[in-house]
């Protein structure tokens, strides 16, 4: 392990990647791609590496959030093709081109005016578009079949832009009571079969995220866009309940300890606010991490991390950069090592614990980890790569 200045890193092992995409990969149909979905810096485990990972474990096709993180995937020298899930500026339409980026699009004007920007253009490539509809998320898309052949015909009259593919997305299908997704798949079938009635033959169509593919994987279509089971976390308690995949977290969380103190005396106050007391004989030690880092606030005085295989709690505030957690009575060392998502010693503290926990879901709990916190990627248990903003020694 490299010598980090700031010992607080992130684990992140690509064979757990593998694993996961291989255990969709068997529980939907041959006939279905996988689009790996690498939005929000991969949530939080580092797009370029886990999008390598993901593309020659089996998914053929990478999705982001916004134009510059498929930027990033192609300055890395990716060539596999990439959609933008969410909306994109007519200012970007040039780059996304140039870029060889893949967008979603859903309206006439919008498409009629990325079309004339590309016309006056000497050198400009053709566009890729996959058409998002609506069927009950409520976010972005088409919602009528009006709309939707009034979309598609605008599409076939551009001279720049391609209609490559038609989404829509799942509002519910993570939850236990699967009527709601039931309906958005009825009706997003009864839209396609809208354009199979005009004679308009379909190009890819995808509707399934992580949820989805596990629940019904018949639903699978042409491809499926694979989230957090990347990661090898599900979607929500009932979908893990269905035992129908298995899948392996792909990342841990540690540390070491900074400074360790035993408060011999009076009952000395711990971190900003005073709002924890330690007693005479207690130990705190300082761990180097905190809210700058992605390690909400919210858990201060509620949060547990791993020393020796055991539970310590968060003692006071989460600051910034630094935690203080209580030892009890039990020695610790500077330099000792400290887990605060993943495994030790038989130990665990699962990520989507701290997300229930804050009251939130696992999603997020990933997605805020900071970037200046170094990323070391092990294949067959070894480093193969360092992620580092800040450079080590």
């Amino acid at each position: 392990m490299k010598k980090l200045c700031r010992e607080v890193w992130i684990e992140v092992d690509l064979d757990a990647i593998k694993k996961n995409v291989r255990a969709i990969r068997r529980h939907i149909p041959n006939t279905s791609k996988i689009m790996a979905v690498v939005k929000a810096n991969a949530y939080g485990h580092g797009s370029v590496e886990v999008a390598r990972q993901a593309l020659e474990s089996g998914a053929s096709e990478l999705a982001v959030a916004s134009v510059e993180e498929g930027i990033v995937l192609r300055r890395a020298g990716i060539t596999a093709p990439i959609l933008v899930l969410g909306f994109t500026a007519l200012s970007c339409v040039k780059k996304s081109a140039v870029w060889n980026i893949t967008l979603s699009a859903f309206q006439v004007s919008w498409i009629k005016k990325a079309n004339r920007i590309l016309e006056k253009e000497a050198d400009s490539k053709r566009l890729s578009i996959h058409i998002n509809v609506d069927t009950g998320m409520g976010r972005l898309g088409v919602r009528t079949e009006e709309d939707l052949l009034a979309v598609v015909k605008a599409l076939k009259s551009s001279t720049y832009l391609s209609w490559d593919g038609i989404f829509t997305h799942f509002s519910t299908a993570d939850e236990p009571d699967t009527e709601l997704t039931m309906l958005q798949h009825e009706k997003f079938i009864s839209f396609l079969r809208f354009l199979k009635n005009q004679d308009i033959t379909l190009p890819t169509v995808h509707m399934c995220n992580t949820a989805a593919a596990i629940a019904f994987p018949e639903f699978s279509a042409d491809m499926i866009r694979l989230g957090i089971g990347l990661y090898g976390l599900y979607p929500s308690a009932s979908i893990k309940e269905l035992n129908l995949v298995d899948l392996t977290p792909a990342l841990s969380l540690k540390a070491r300890i900074a400074y360790v103190k035993a408060m011999v005396t009076d009952p000395r106050t711990v971190s900003y606010g005073a709002t924890y007391i330690a007693e005479p004989g207690e130990i705190i030690a300082t761990i180097p991490i905190g809210y700058g880092d992605g390690y909400s606030r919210a858990l201060s005085n509620r949060g547990f991390i791993l020393h020796r295989g055991r539970r310590v709690p968060v003692a006071g505030r989460v600051t910034m950069d630094m935690i203080m957690v209580s030892l009890g009575e039990n020695e610790g060392k500077q330099g000792e090592e400290v887990v605060i998502y993943g495994k030790q010693q038989g130990a665990e503290i699962s990520v989507d614990e701290i997300a229930e926990m804050l009251g939130t879901i696992s999603y997020e709990v990933l997605s805020v980890l900071s970037r200046r916190v170094p990323r070391f990627y092990f294949r067959d248990g070894k480093i193969i790569k360092i992620s580092a903003p800040v450079l080590y020694v």
